[in-house]
């Protein structure tokens, strides 16, 4: 959102504010831009007696300080950045509808659990003036209904570092990328499984997998688990395991190939900025990456949860530098052109202009 809201505020004089969770550690970044920024104790569903207990109540509440909140900054428009954060419903019905609610969907609906899923597509579809979908993955789970639209993300603001050359490495290995939060499901397992069948083939591979653990005891277990294996199949000197990356763009251009093999994908940032800063993909097809380039062109797509597969095109890419070299030309081409303003950021300012335009204001 950042990405987008910073054109938008700067190009065609939108006012932003934004609310986040409790603590988050987006709020200095946030207001280094220059946003006002609130927090509230958003609760979200989860197995957990104490917050299926809090959850409605501090729904209602935090609904009413989320009206209060758009009553201090005059906003008309509530976005809100997550399909399942009610709160802009309960604020709507508070302003008696004159609060207008834009409900962002990130996630694939697919991949959800059902029951929650429809209940939140109910939602959206009658109680919001627009619904944005990042991708026609996501698009397809909705109704035909005018009012369902697909903006995509908008691509990096710029790059921070020479555009890498990607010449053969000093010791002729090459070089993997596995850069994701270590989180059940965001495919490192099988990025694992698939590098074990590759390394076979060609002994000069090597695998770095970045990501955070966010702070969660069940994604800590993930990440050892993951070591484990390493360590069990005598791998240890050729896959490193590293923790979250500030600079995502150095991550990307020093590595030769940067790999993607998530089970459910609503877009894929990771993808995305892989293609936009010149480095090879190979991406599982899980939904939103499909959209991102074109396969065989400007990168790989290989089968969900198909290791083989995924071995197999590792070796190949690996062992083939034009073609590595094509992806990188076309990859960043075929992104800048798909992902232009017209289509991300200037889309949603037309979106909300549209909504406004509804209301008279």
């Amino acid at each position: 959102m950042r990405n987008a809201t910073g054109p938008l505020r700067d190009q065609q004089h939108f006012r932003f504010a934004y609310v986040l969770p409790t603590g988050s550690s987006g709020r200095a970044v946030l207001e280094a831009d220059g946003y006002p920024v609130y927090e509230l104790p958003f609760v979200e569903l989860s197995r957990r007696k104490a917050d299926l207990l809090r959850y409605v109540p501090m729904l209602l509440l935090n609904g009413w300080r989320l009206y209060r909140l758009a009553q201090r900054e005059k906003a008309t428009i509530v976005h809100l950045n997550d399909f399942y954060n009610l709160t802009g419903y309960i604020a709507r019905l508070l302003s008696l509808g004159q609060l207008q609610v834009v409900t962002h969907v990130r996630f694939l609906p697919q991949s959800l659990p059902q029951p929650f899923a429809r209940t939140w597509r109910w939602l959206a579809e009658r109680g919001a003036s627009r619904v944005i979908c990042v991708s026609e993955a996501v698009r397809r789970y909705f109704s035909a209904a005018v009012k369902i639209k697909v903006v995509y993300d908008p691509l990096p603001v710029a790059e921070e570092h020479p555009e890498p050359l990607h010449l053969p490495q000093a010791d002729k290995t090459v070089q993997l990328l596995y850069l994701s939060n270590y989180i059940q499901g965001k495919g490192q397992d099988l990025a694992l499984q698939a590098f074990q069948k590759a390394y076979v083939q060609n002994p000069q591979l090597r695998l770095r997998f970045v990501g955070g653990d966010m702070g969660m005891a069940k994604n800590r277990l993930f990440k050892q688990q993951l070591e484990d294996i390493v360590r069990q199949t005598g791998l240890h000197k050729v896959v490193q395991f590293a923790g979250f990356a500030e600079d995502v763009e150095a991550e990307i251009k020093k590595v030769d190939i940067l790999l993607n093999f998530s089970e459910s994908e609503s877009f894929s940032l990771t993808c995305l900025d892989a293609l936009y800063y010149g480095t090879p993909l190979i991406a599982s097809d899980c939904g939103g990456p499909a959209e991102l380039f074109e396969n065989g062109k400007s990168g790989l797509l290989v089968p969900n949860r198909d290791v083989e597969a995924m071995a197999a095109a590792i070796v190949q890419l690996a062992a083939n530098t034009g073609q590595r070299a094509d992806f990188v030309k076309a990859g960043r081409a075929f992104v800048r052109q798909k992902f232009a303003p017209a289509h991300t950021y200037e889309a949603l300012g037309n979106l909300y202009k549209e909504v406004l335009l509804a209301t008279g204001k």
